[in-house]
């Protein structure tokens, strides 16, 4: 390969640090800032965890758009996942353990142990809700 070809790519710590996917297959570090751009469908981060405060846990999420996968790197994390008729189920990640959260299906994290965790979710159309309310039954 001859020198001068290509330029090097961006060298970054990983913490909390989050790259978009786009759906071309093209890779964009976007750093702490958590907005995609058009055509970029999934975001992927690396978030150190010390209490539910760094993981909204006071909030439900659910990604109509895809499916979201959770590793845990280190620590302890519960996974709560919400049915359609608001019944709830724990899910405990252990460090090097992961899971699936299915589309669309209320969910949120506690932090039973501090650690890191990576993920990769749909970038675009989470929605969000209050723990005190009852999750939203999908129509």
């Amino acid at each position: 390969m001859k020198a001068g070809a290509f330029s090097a790519p961006p060298v970054f710590d990983w913490l909390d640090h989050f790259v978009a996917l786009g759906d071309d297959g093209a890779m964009r570090d976007i750093g702490k800032r958590r907005r995609l751009s058009p055509g970029e469908g999934w975001l992927v981060g690396i978030k150190a965890v010390a209490s539910d405060a760094d993981v909204h846990g006071d909030m439900w999420e659910r990604h109509p758009a895809g499916e979201e996968m959770l590793f845990v790197l280190e620590g302890r994390v519960v996974l709560t996942l919400a049915d359609e008729g608001g019944a709830e189920t724990d899910v405990l990640l252990d460090s090097r353990r992961c899971t699936v959260v299915p589309r669309g299906v209320w969910h949120r994290l506690h932090i039973a142990c501090p650690g890191k965790i990576l993920f990769v979710t749909p970038g675009l159309g989470s929605e969000h809700r209050r723990v005190a309310a009852q999750p939203q039954r999908e129509s």
